[in-house]
């Protein structure tokens, strides 16, 4: 009875467990790793290179880069360690990676540490709450658009992160200084 019943209590355990969905799918993995390296062929820019990516390091920073940052990044330092750039952004790219942030080098846009008062804010509302109070209808897309206004400069890092973490991107407009939230699927259309 209970071999049964440990039995009946792991199914409903397996099957109640959600699958979460991994940051980016194996289609925008192929679309980041995208690089012609020929030297016959011309110049070919990866419209993709571009996006901001967050890599989580071991000294509780944030390091982000973009794809083409990565891409020399790899080039230059981890081209024997991994067959392919693909690979290397399978593995750095992956939620459960941790970045050695003293013995790896990696080329870098900004590095930044989690704002905590941002943090526990994100952890109290949930994400659908976070993203209603960060974010303001667009009055020219149909994407919403953060809200700049009721940000401080040392909270930016923290909520693009935290957006990250959830499947969303940010697009800048310099013309007009906005920046667009973007669900990631529709930054790789």
């Amino acid at each position: 009875m209970k071999k049964i019943l440990t039995l009946l209590i792991f199914l409903c355990f397996l099957i109640s467990c959600e699958r979460k969905e991994p940051n980016f799918s194996e289609e925008m993995i192929e679309k980041l790793a995208f690089h012609n390296d020929s030297k016959d062929s011309l110049l070919t820019i990866n419209n993709y290179s571009f996006i901001d990516l967050y890599i989580l390091t071991n000294e509780n920073e944030i390091f982000v880069t973009n794809g083409e940052l990565l891409y020399q990044s790899y080039k230059m330092y981890f081209q024997k360690e991994y067959k392919t750039f693909k690979e290397f952004l399978e593995i750095v790219l992956s939620e459960d990676y941790v970045f050695d942030a003293l013995h790896q080098k990696v080329i870098l846009l900004q590095n930044f540490k989690l704002n905590p008062k941002i943090e526990k804010e994100y952890n109290s509302l949930g994400f659908d709450k976070f993203l209603k109070k960060y974010s303001k209808p667009s009055l020219s897309e149909n994407n919403d658009e953060l809200n700049t206004l009721i940000i401080n400069p040392d909270e930016f890092f923290t909520i693009s992160y935290l957006l990250y973490l959830n499947r969303y991107d940010l697009r800048v407009d310099d013309i007009q200084a906005r920046y667009s939230i973007i669900k990631r699927e529709d930054s790789f259309k």
